[in-house]
């Protein structure tokens, strides 16, 4: 009798402590996973194991060396430069804006013709262009970007009343703002991505700030009191199974699953879902069991993924100047009707690079940036060939016949990334930005009376007030630690580091 007493107070003991420390899983080790499990540590849940498929951590921020630097692959921009920005916030904490230079660099715009225009024309053309984007718009339902866009263009061409001498350029000048905002975007074309696209944005996203070769050393910061053995790396998953029943050697039960691919598998409570959205169109109807509700798969299918390729090209010495930060080259009887990122005519996207600063830490480096088809062409091309036909297009717009290939060229592959399968998430036209709610909400299991949230979403697809942005990513994060903490009725903690504010919920 005793005996049995025992044994019944010992699994009352268990399931109060796994009630009040619950087993979380979180997939994916990106700004979306860490924000969430380093969120959930802050708020007490000790029994939190953080999964990345690749060799380290961080997602779509990662690196590379090259010449004397590292540099940023991917995320390099803080978007909205205020302290209420927890990117912004934690990035100064940690020191990583210290040598980000504060002034502005001058820009060198070539045309094809072999002329060069005049700084203050085309920055004075362009904020006009950019005001375009900035009105209130009563209705954009079902109406694109790019047909919006080149509306509003067309007149301002019309009434431009500005240096009379340039305005045969204003067209050309104007398609670079539209060829600016598919990179922006990571779309193939303006003409199919929504005029909604930013009704929702946050006023704190105003002000960019380029701290290249620096963005990548955030995700270590954040894990620094993160406990190393709960970080798993090289663990792709397979499978998640939910709503059920799995006994573990212990005798307790979880209602999730998670299958590696290795052949290991893990029991959990909760998994948080923080993989792109490139991968959940590709690997939804079979990454869950039960399968996702229809709603979620809607979102899954009508949400779109965009591409970025960056193309960085180091020389033994500089071609431009010494305060050049950005080179344009112009096609002059190019028509900023045509917004489209052509494969078959990727040279003329190929019209925006930035250069890597302060020189002495970078050396000679320019990035050439590319959106969409153009961007997945590029990531096929061998070193060689890229290096030629770079070389080629510049000493054409510059008329330098004498102006060197670069000594070494290394573009990125989002796109072919298993990984990642892209860049981040745009709105296409006809698609309402609600779907990314839907996409947010968790998915409980069917039997029990009360929902129990057993596998959640986040990830900068998930929030339509940051999307495509790394701040969005981290406060999807954070977000969903805070669901599982109002779950468990977990209240206070330390104050956290960089606060955000749940209006972006």
């Amino acid at each position: 009798m005793q005996k049995l007493t025992w044994s019944v107070l010992f699994l009352v003991i268990s399931a109060v402590e796994l009630k009040t420390n619950p087993k979380i899983v979180v997939v994916g080790a990106g700004m979306a996973g860490i924000g969430a499990a380093t969120q959930l540590r802050e708020l007490g849940f000790t029994d939190v194991t953080l999964l990345e498929a690749s060799e380290e951590i961080g997602g779509r921020i990662n690196k590379a060396q090259l010449g004397k630097a590292w540099i940023d692959t991917g995320a390099q921009y803080i978007h909205g430069v205020v302290e209420t920005n927890p990117v912004y916030c934690l990035a100064k904490k940690h020191g990583l804006l210290d040598d980000v230079l504060k002034e502005e660099g001058s820009w060198s715009i070539f045309t094809d013709k072999g002329s060069k225009i005049s700084q203050k024309f085309a920055e004075n053309l362009y904020t006009a262009g950019e005001k375009i984007l900035e009105k209130e718009i009563d209705s954009c339902d079902n109406n694109t970007m790019g047909h919006y866009f080149a509306e509003e263009a067309q007149k301002l061409t019309d009434n431009w009343n500005g240096d009379t001498e340039n305005k045969n350029l204003t067209s050309s000048i104007l398609g670079k703002l539209g060829k600016d905002l598919l990179v922006t975007i990571g779309a193939s074309d303006l003409n199919n991505v929504s005029l909604c696209s930013w009704q929702h944005f946050s006023d704190e996203m105003k002000g960019d700030m380029d701290i290249g070769g620096n963005m990548f050393l955030l995700p270590s910061k954040l894990l620094e009191d993160f406990p190393k053995e709960n970080i798993l790396l090289k663990k792709p998953v397979s499978r998640i199974e939910w709503d059920g029943s799995f006994s573990a050697p212990d005798a307790r039960t979880y209602p999730v699953r998670v299958h590696l691919l290795d052949g290991g598998e893990i029991l959990a409570d909760h998994v948080v879902v923080t993989i792109s959205l490139g991968c959940l169109k590709a690997q939804a109807s079979s990454l869950f069991s039960p399968h996702l509700p229809e709603d979620k798969v809607h979102a899954i299918n009508h949400l779109e993924f965009g591409s970025i390729t960056k193309i960085f090209l180091e020389y033994e010495e500089p071609f431009w100047e010494s305060d050049v930060s950005e080179i344009s080259l112009l096609w002059e009887d190019e028509s900023h009707f045509l917004m489209k990122a052509d494969p078959n005519q990727w040279l003329k996207s190929l019209h925006l690079f930035t250069v890597m600063r302060p020189r002495e830490k970078f050396g000679n480096v320019l990035i050439g940036w590319c959106a969409g088809r153009v961007g997945n062409h590029i990531e096929t091309m061998s070193e060689e060939e890229l290096s030629a036909a770079v070389t080629d297009h510049l000493r054409a717009f510059t008329r330098n016949s004498s102006l060197p290939a670069p000594k070494k060229v290394l573009q990125t592959q989002w796109q072919s990334n298993p990984f990642t399968r892209g860049a981040y998430t745009y709105i296409p036209v006809g698609t309402d930005p609600h779907e990314m709610d839907k996409l947010a909400l968790p998915l409980s299991g069917s039997k029990g009376t009360e929902p129990d949230l057993q596998v959640l979403f986040a990830g900068e697809g998930t929030i339509k007030t940051l999307y495509s942005t790394v701040q969005g990513a981290l406060v999807s994060g954070r977000r969903e630690a805070e669901r599982l903490a109002q779950h468990h009725r977990r209240t206070g903690g330390p104050l956290v580091v960089c606060p955000f504010s749940s209006d972006h919920y």
